[in-house]
């Protein structure tokens, strides 16, 4: 069987491979190629080096990236050529994937329900929270409308997969008679054991606090935890160090924290490879935040909570789904954070007992765990392939 898996990601090409900026690597396709004998991935050409990071060509795998999306203006001039290179590409597919929120998933989705193909819909966040802070007027002005087209084609969909336990399912619900499935595009190789927690970066007198996201994007929640610091009192304010671990240009956060005299506090690690480096730095934190304004499942909060840390974050995506209540926040609430910090650094027993909740919550994200779920799936969307 052939898949057509459409989304709005940059690639960039050079000497016949296809590279990503980080998103997409060649270690996204096997799940798909677990099904299928070959897969299409239809995304936008990129001409910018920053999309060159990682390799994404893969064997079974070919890539058609189109030129007719570079921007919104060239979007709109050639919508129509777009339209049919996706038509031209949905030929030869026996299921059209489509990855929302998107505007090319938006647009194929149209199309596929058209041509009556078969439709699997990933749903990876919530549209409104995305182009609410994308930063733009525009991005604000069309989120709304986004949102109910999102719905609209979430709702038609044969086959349905969210990132999340509850939360996107809430905001996007499937047809009654769609084939759907809780699968988690993070995957989690390995738990601490309980055992082998370092209890003693729960009682040290400096908090450690860490989190991780591009300083390149605004809306990861950093300048957010800066404001929640600030407003501690200095018996606690004086006694917290927050690790930053992103890509990108940091001085805009610099100059935020110079303001808030908190520079002496704050170390900016800069990106780190995935995997065991930064598993060994979490290792050694006190708790693990996620003030986000937007996200889907973060990876980094789920790989914190692997290693025993405790987590705070914000009700956007799919944290709600795996952060304590008590340690939730509404999204650009530095107040609560604020409150919360208090409470956890006067508290300390709080979190030794979340470093075990969270052990015991990431257990679902296993691979061996999702990769049942993804056969059971499977299983279940070829029996309706078959019997179609």
């Amino acid at each position: 069987m052939n898949l057509l898996f459409i989304h709005d990601h940059p690639f960039f090409e050079d000497n016949h491979k296809v590279y990503s900026g980080g998103g997409l690597p060649n270690n996204t396709w096997p799940k798909y190629l677990k099904n299928f004998s070959t897969l299409t991935v239809f995304g936008r050409k990129s001409t910018d080096l920053k999309d060159k990071k990682v390799l994404s060509s893969k064997e079974n795998v070919s890539f058609y990236l189109t030129e007719n999306y570079t921007s919104l203006s060239i979007f709109i001039k050639n919508h129509q050529k777009l339209k049919r290179e996706l038509l031209f590409l949905m030929d030869n597919a026996d299921v059209v994937l489509i990855r929302l929120p998107s505007i090319l998933g938006i647009v194929a989705a149209n199309i596929a329900y058209n041509q009556n193909k078969k439709v699997w819909v990933e749903v990876v966040g919530n549209a409104k929270e995305a182009l609410e802070n994308h930063g733009s007027i525009l991005g604000k002005f069309s989120a709304p409308i986004l949102e109910i087209l999102n719905k609209r084609l979430i709702n038609k969909a044969n086959y349905v997969s969210y990132v999340t336990q509850f939360k996107l399912q809430l905001d996007y619900p499937s047809n009654k008679k769609a084939i759907t499935s809780c699968i988690s595009n993070v995957i989690i190789n390995n738990i601490i054991d309980s055992d082998d927690i370092n209890r003693n970066r729960f009682t040290l007198p400096v908090l450690k606090i860490c989190l991780i996201g591009g300083f390149d994007v605004k809306y990861k929640g950093q300048n957010l935890l800066l404001k929640a610091v600030s407003a501690l009192p200095n018996h606690i304010k004086n006694n917290i160090e927050l690790f930053f671990i992103g890509k990108g240009n940091y001085d805009w956060l610099e100059d935020i924290a110079r303001e808030l005299n908190l520079s002496t506090q704050i170390k900016f690690i800069g990106s780190m490879e995935s995997g065991e480096p930064i598993l060994k730095l979490l290792q050694q934190m006190s708790l693990y935040i996620q003030p986000s304004l937007t996200e889907g499942m973060p990876r980094a909060l789920l790989e914190a909570m692997s290693m025993g840390c405790p987590v705070m974050g914000s009700k956007v995506g799919g944290i709600p789904d795996v952060v304590s209540d008590h340690l939730l926040h509404d999204k650009g609430d530095f107040k609560t954070i604020a409150n919360q910090l208090a409470s956890l650094f006067l508290n300390r027993q709080i979190l030794s007992d979340e470093s075990f909740r969270s052990l015991k919550v990431i257990e679902p994200y296993l691979k061996t765990n999702l990769d049942n779920k993804r056969d059971e799936f499977y299983a279940k969307m070829n029996e309706n392939l078959k019997n179609d």
